[in-house]
Parts: structure tokens; C-alpha cells; sequence
């Protein structure tokens, strides 16, 4: 016990300092990476960027140490099978909730509006700690930087569906033959995070140099056949831009959204000008709605507590509670940001789309009746839990399955909905193919 006492102090000073500080650190915007750059990098052409050879800074290095130092300490803690913080697990006797014959097209479609499940051969994720399933384990505060990644909703493949429910092992169910998903606990440059670029404390300004990784590291595996694989893209962003980064920044709210709806649009284009046949969920981040949702809890456990006023300081911290409803106005607005970009027409091709995920919208606790469900929310009550990632990937699956304009808002309880595909509805769906009349709008 004095062991870790001793060790608390290090941990919340190194977290904090390294929250304050963008893992990916180039300067102002228009030296990042866009379209262009990304473009002479995979011709093998000189780059001419020399801040793109040097991005990471003293920061990144601390703090990749310490997560060393502490997944050292804590060992794998994605291997735990009890604890209050996992879902249930299914008995072999009860199968899977939909039907697995011809959910893979006989032939490999050319159209992303006619894509099944089984279609999908290469999952991939960007984002901040949601996607690196950070904590999501834990059961101390020194653990709550271990990333679990093999357990996060949307990349994860760890065990299966009865033991994790992941986007990727709903997926697996369909095309056994799946990759690209995370299969233990890892940083994002290790080999078990695979196709995983996921930074803790990443914000929406490093989406466009992470798209850019992710990118490198698909060229570089010989599994993945950029022009005939289909690939999904799930990219979950936003709790650090309103947890830590809006209460330091000195400029007007509005050039704070148009930077967030800039980076977004970059990162998007990036994806859509590199990697043909690809499906892109932009998915609703429900994180800070979960941390709100808490406000009227009196009773939360210490590490809660600690958890919010540390690392969401701008939206809990006591510092900045007069500017909160501003910043609370802020997120509302990048919810519609959200929603705007992703029906860009741009974005929008035979072999390209980007679909809003509205599942994580209006998010809270109180999941199916007065009394909240804190056993979905990580050690820190920032982060999800093992259980909680596998609300949000029953969640994210239904979307996907369900049309434009009727798609699920808000959290289930795990199982209670499972969108299947049938056979008058096979395919994940688009603007385009939600409704019936496809031709006309063509």
C-alpha cells in the first residue's frame, strides 16, 4: 500500500502534464500533413516536410515511458475474467444473435452501397483514449493508463463475442478471416495493437497526421490489399478537445470549431484520396456526456472524484466552472460538426463513405432506469470499462445496420437491441441505400 502511495503522485503528475501537451506536436496547422503531402509520401517522393521526420516531442517520450513503467507494474490486465467491469458472459449454448449464411457477398462488390458485414476484410481505428480502450480493466489508478486494446469497442479482437463484444468480433462472426484488430493490451507502436492509432490523449488537430500513420502501416503490411479490400475505418474523437484542451486555448469559440471541423475534413479527405473501398464510421464520442451524466451522483468513489477534476478539469474542474456552459455549448456545436461532415458530398463515392453514428449522442449512465450503471465507466469514471466498450459496440453494430434518420440514439443495456442484417436488408448501410428509392437519387 505505501508502494503505490508513493507511486500516485508521479502518476497524476506525469498524466497531467502529459494532457497538456498533444502527443503529436508540429506548430501551427498548416505545417501538418494534408492530402497533398500524404500523397508524395506513398509515391516515395522526398519529403520536403521537415517537421513530419520530427513530430514526436519530449512528452510523447514520458509518457511512453511511463506507460511502460506502470503496464510493467500492472501486467495485462486485459487477461482479467472477473470483476464487476466485465460484461456477461454468454454459455456456449446460446448462439449468435443473427444468422451467419450469405452475410459475404459471392463476389467481391464494387459498391460500398452494397457492402455486407462479411465484406468488410481489414478493420482500423484512429481516435484518443476510447479507441485505446485505456483502463478499460483496471482496478487501481496506477492501471487506468494500461491500454486494453484488445477490448475496445471498435477495433478490438480479443476473445470472442461471448467473452468481449467488439465491433471486430461481431465482424469475425461473418468473415472469419477478418484483420487489422487489436488482439491484447498494447501502446499504438506495438504489435498487438496492429491497425490501431489510437493515442490517450489525442485530440481532433491529430487526426490528419494519425490518418496519415495509419495509412503507412496498412502499405507496410503484406495482408492488406489496398485496391481489392474493403476496409472499415471507425474514427471516435473529441473528449480531450472539451476534457483538457478548451479551457487553454486563447482564441474565439468559433475558430475553435472551425479548427475542429478543418481537421476532421483533412483527416476524411486524407482517407478518402489513399485508401479506395472503404467504409468510414465517424462515430458520435459519448465519453463527455458520460462524465456530465455523473454530475447528480453524490456517492462516486474516490478514484472518480479524482478521475474528473484531473483529466476532464475544463468541464469539472472548480478553475474553469464559469465558462462552463460555453464550453458545454462548444460540444453541442461539434456534435452537429459531426454530423455535417460526414454528409459532405465529397464524401460520398461508389468506392468511399463516411456515415455518422449517432449512438453515442445524449449518452449516460442511467442506461435503462434511475439508478446508474458506474460498472460501465473505467477506475477513473473517464474511460469505459470492458463492459462499457461492449455497450458501445452493440450500439455502434445497430447503427450500422440501421437506416439513415432512424438510427438508435443513446446507450442500451448489452443485448437488449441487436440489429441483424436479413435478407431485404443485407447491407451495412449509407445514405444512399437507406432507403428504398436508391435509383432516384442518383
Amino acid at each position: 500500500m505505501i508502494r503505490w502511495l508513493c507511486i500516485l503522485p508521479l502518476y497524476l503528475w506525469i498524466t497531467i502534464s502529459c494532457n497538456k501537451h498533444t502527443l503529436y506536436t508540429y506548430g501551427p496547422s498548416s505545417i501538418r500533413p494534408d492530402s497533398e503531402s500524404v500523397a508524395v509520401n506513398i509515391l516515395g517522393k522526398q519529403n520536403k516536410n521537415p517537421n513530419l521526420s520530427n513530430g514526436f516531442n519530449i512528452w510523447h517520450i514520458l509518457y511512453r515511458l511511463f506507460q511502460k513503467i506502470f503496464k510493467g507494474l500492472a501486467g495485462d490486465t486485459g487477461l482479467r475474467n472477473s470483476g464487476s467491469f466485465l460484461q456477461r458472459r454468454l454459455p456456449p449454448n446460446i448462439p449468435f444473435p443473427c444468422k451467419r449464411f450469405n452475410q459475404r457477398s459471392g463476389a467481391v462488390p464494387d459498391n460500398v452501397h452494397q457492402l455486407r458485414p462479411g465484406d468488410i476484410d481489414v478493420v482500423a481505428a484512429i481516435g484518443d483514449s476510447l479507441t485505446a480502450a485505456t483502463g478499460a480493466n483496471a482496478i487501481a489508478l496506477f492501471e487506468a493508463s494500461v491500454d486494453n486494446r484488445g477490448l475496445s469497442f471498435s477495433i478490438g479482437g480479443q476473445g470472442n463475442y461471448r467473452t468481449h463484444l467488439t465491433l471486430p468480433n461481431i465482424l469475425k462472426e461473418f468473415n472469419p478471416r477478418l484483420i487489422g484488430f487489436s488482439w491484447r493490451d498494447a501502446s499504438s507502436v506495438d504489435p498487438g495493437a496492429v491497425f490501431n492509432l489510437a493515442e490517450d490523449v489525442a485530440l481532433t488537430s491529430d487526426m490528419p497526421f494519425m490518418a496519415y500513420k495509419l495509412l503507412r502501416r496498412m502499405r507496410l503490411d503484406r495482408r492488406v490489399n489496398m485496391e481489392r479490400h474493403w476496409k472499415l475505418v471507425t474514427i471516435t474523437v473529441g473528449v480531450n478537445d472539451f476534457c483538457l484542451d478548451v479551457c487553454q486555448q486563447n482564441i474565439s469559440p468559433r475558430r475553435i470549431s472551425r479548427r475542429q471541423e478543418d481537421n476532421l475534413i483533412k483527416t476524411l479527405r486524407i482517407i478518402r484520396d489513399t485508401m479506395p473501398r472503404t467504409f468510414v464510421n465517424l462515430v458520435a464520442e459519448p465519453l463527455t456526456s458520460l462524465i456530465i451524466s455523473m454530475d447528480v451522483i453524490l456517492s462516486l468513489p474516490f478514484p472518480c472524484r479524482i478521475g474528473r477534476s484531473v483529466l476532464c478539469s475544463c468541464l469539472e474542474g472548480i478553475r474553469h466552472s464559469q465558462a462552463r456552459d460555453l464550453y458545454l455549448a462548444l460540444l453541442q456545436n461539434y456534435k452537429q460538426i459531426l454530423q455535417r461532415v460526414a454528409h459532405r458530398a465529397e464524401f460520398q463515392r461508389d468506392d468511399f463513405t463516411v456515415v455518422f453514428q449517432p449512438f453515442g449522442l445524449n449518452a449516460s449512465v442511467f442506461i435503462d432506469d434511475q439508478t446508474p450503471e458506474i460498472s460501465i465507466m473505467a477506475y477513473d469514471c473517464i474511460n469505459l470499462s470492458q463492459k462499457g466498450h461492449a455497450v458501445l459496440a452493440n450500439g455502434l453494430f445497430n447503427n450500422m445496420m440501421q437506416p439513415s434518420g432512424l438510427k438508435t440514439i443513446g446507450l442500451r443495456p448489452l443485448y437488449k437491441e441487436f440489429v441483424c442484417p436479413t435478407e431485404e436488408n443485407p447491407y451495412l448501410r449509407t445514405y444512399f441505400n437507406s432507403f428504398q428509392a436508391v435509383d432516384s437519387i442518383f
